[in-house]
């Protein structure tokens, strides 16, 4: 005992630890003494029950992901997102008996222990660890777009168009990323901020019910996308949803057409609507999609035209809008405060606004690369 008491005392919170090591040892008696045995291990185990109630749960619920971080602590770099999807895949296969939100939920946390783990022991930069999150954000997406597709084409077919000389064929979808997903800043409890774009009109081929129009079908596979990754199941959602962003806002259709989402913010899109498409991206999907669409409309968010005081001014309105949503709250606010990341985040987006239609050097989503140049 002498030996874990030197591990824990220098702890924040020796006291969880100790907590911890109770309940596991009372929960999982021999699993606890295997854990004692291996101090590197422990050490880190201890380590992360002491920052992370959170955590602390997911270990005593699940004892198991301690020996699967025992093979995975010692891993440098950032693991991708291709990475990502093959763990999860594996994950799937061997918990094929859960309900896919609990699946997600479930392989999050288990991916946040290790990233938490390099975190605290600062083996990785701030922007690696933001990135490694919004890695794991984008193969959940990836892989609950997949799951919702054959779900949908069951039931109505494959959505269609006809291209130039008359001939159907499949229609694109794409999951677009906003805000801090949307420039690879992810934090550990940032919601996601999403858009659904898919490539032209049409109708699907019919399945087991009736044809539909692609615009239905679309919304649908939104709405089962935004079930499986965003709903609360008994250990919680993967992610908290935000859809608010969209065309129109909470009245607007979850899912919109390139040719519409290009006619929108070409057409009654408001100052701050541009500017959320600074940090955007495609996340899941056709890829390609989002590509077609951001050329489109890159030269309404970045204006040779623009000036210093008018992007100042914009940039200001949509703080302030914020400010006021927030008016109520008491206390000091890291991220909406005064000062806090918000500010940070639209100064260096009015700097983008006001420069980045004559350089577009300057135009890179991710806030730290923004500030750096």
């Amino acid at each position: 005992m002498r030996k874990v008491e030197q591990l824990i005392r220098d702890l924040p919170d020796a006291d969880a630890a100790r907590r911890f090591l109770g309940q596991f040892a009372e929960q999982h008696p021999s699993q606890s003494e295997k854990l004692l045995n291996q101090e590197g291990l422990l050490s880190d185990v201890l380590t992360l029950v002491s920052f992370s109630p959170l955590l602390s749960t997911t270990l005593l619920q699940h004892p198991d992901y301690i020996w699967w971080l025992g093979r995975k602590r010692l891993e440098s770099g950032v693991r991708g997102r291709e990475e990502l999807l093959e763990s999860l895949a594996r994950f799937a296969l061997t918990n094929s008996q859960l309900e896919p939100q609990v699946l997600f939920a479930r392989f999050r946390r288990r991916e946040l222990l290790r990233i938490y783990l390099r975190d605290i022991r600062r083996l990785a930069t701030i922007a690696e660890i933001t990135e490694e999150i919004s890695n794991l954000a984008d193969a959940i997406l990836e892989s609950a777009l997949e799951r919702a597709r054959r779900e949908i084409d069951n039931r109505f077919g494959q959505p269609q168009q006809t291209d130039s000389k008359g001939r159907f064929t499949p229609s694109g979808f794409c999951i677009a990323a906003l805000g801090k997903l949307g420039s690879k800043e992810l934090n550990y409890s940032s919601d996601i901020d999403l858009l659904f774009i898919y490539s032209a009109e049409g109708k699907t081929a019919g399945g087991s019910r009736e044809s539909v129009t692609n615009r239905e079908y679309f919304v649908k596979l939104a709405e089962y996308i935004t079930k499986l990754v965003g709903s609360p199941s008994g250990e919680g959602a993967a992610y908290r949803v935000d859809l608010r962003l969209r065309p129109h806002g909470s009245l607007g259709a979850l899912a919109l057409s390139m040719s519409d989402m290009i006619r929108y913010f070409k057409t009654e899109a408001r100052a701050w609507e541009r500017q959320v498409l600074i940090r955007s991206r495609g996340c899941a999907g056709d890829t390609d999609l989002f590509k077609q669409f951001i050329a489109a409309v890159e030269d309404l968010i970045f204006s040779r035209k623009e000036t210093i005081e008018t992007a100042l001014e914009n940039v200001r309105r949509s703080k302030e809008r914020i400010d006021l949503e927030n008016i109520n709250k008491r206390g000091f606010d890291v991220k909406l405060g005064r000062g806090g990341i918000r500010e940070i985040e639209f100064l260096a987006q009015a700097l983008q606004l006001a420069y980045g239609g004559r350089d577009k050097w300057l135009r890179s989503p991710h806030t730290l690369i923004s500030l750096s140049r």
